[in-house]
């Protein structure tokens, strides 16, 4: 498959209420593909730039047959258009984000792991980390309807606990232009100490925090002075990133579902986050496990760490 076009100098890229123009306050992500085999690079990318653009990281069929899969599954709970094909992933009357994230028999299905858990995939890994790796048990399989997407976070707040040399993989399973709610990153964000070492040290739920830091993409860009970057995806791109890059994702603008997956890789004997893995009983504890409990909410802390 050709790869998509360069995105032109002033292309609009609406993100909700806000309208920004490539080249001024946003720009394409760039691709480090031909350095797949050059670790030492990428390596020194990673600490320099924060991300890896991987375009066809992934074989394109194996990303393919796993939106296959979950469109199936998306149908099978009512959440397609009623009379159109499967493969299209058309949205239904209701307009119906599905999270798979405790369902198994979807996330882990084999259609998924050939994809995020396949030989060519952990032996990235293993040569990026130097050694052999683990992957959560907790694979976050997203599908958003028109209208669904995430706000600004860094992962450490999230999915923090035990080692700090971990990566998010975050992998396109359909095509994901600018109209289907990419992913979006804070250039720079993975150096800003004071960000990092206020917002970024929390752990919502120990600390009992809000997780989420903005939902203003626009203050991203004027008031901490970050370019957003994003790009048009293919399935099988992806893009890696550690505990500290602030991103989010648009809105998802079209009437097809947007479908991504995130997992998380480290080494094998460092600190895991047990939080997402697998117990005796087959379940995982994860985020949100402190029930009837107030979370700080982040307007507050955001005063305390006078960052308003």
């Amino acid at each position: 498959m050709n790869k998509p076009k360069k995105i032109a100098k002033d292309t609009p890229f609406d993100f909700g209420e806000h309208r920004f123009h490539f080249g001024e306050e946003i720009m394409e992500l760039e691709d480090s593909s031909s350095l797949l085999n050059n670790h030492e690079t990428l390596h020194r990318k990673m600490c320099e730039d924060g991300y890896l653009f991987i375009r066809g990281f992934h074989q394109r069929e194996y990303a393919e047959k796993a939106a296959h899969w979950t469109f199936q599954n998306i149908a099978e709970r009512g959440g397609l258009k009623a009379n159109t094909p499967v493969e299209e992933g058309h949205i239904g009357e209701q307009n119906q984000t599905f999270s798979f994230f405790r369902q198994t028999e979807v996330a882990h299905a084999k259609p998924i792991l050939d994809v995020v858990d396949s030989e060519r995939t952990m032996q990235f890994y293993r040569d990026f980390l130097g050694g052999p790796v683990i992957t959560f048990d907790k694979r976050w399989l997203r599908c958003m309807a028109k209208g669904g997407h995430n706000h600004f976070h860094y992962d450490s707040v999230y999915v923090g606990r035990g080692t700090q040399n971990r990566y998010t993989m975050w992998s396109a399973l359909t095509d994901i232009g600018l109209e289907n709610g990419p992913l979006v990153i804070c250039l720079g964000s993975h150096k800003h100490e004071r960000l990092k070492s206020t917002y970024g040290a929390t752990d919502m739920d120990s600390d009992l925090t809000e997780a989420v830091f903005s939902t203003n993409p626009r203050e991203m860009v004027e008031k901490f002075g970050f370019t957003l970057a994003t790009a048009h995806f293919q399935p099988g791109d992806v893009i890696i990133f550690g505990l500290f890059m602030m991103h989010s994702s648009a809105p998802n603008r079209s009437d097809r579902y947007r479908i991504s997956i995130d997992t998380r890789y480290q080494l094998a004997h460092e600190e895991k986050d047990d939080r997402f893995f697998f117990r005796e009983d087959g379940s995982w504890l994860g985020n949100f496990y402190n029930k009837g409990v107030s979370y700080r909410p982040m307007s507050e802390l955001r005063q305390e760490w006078e960052l308003e």
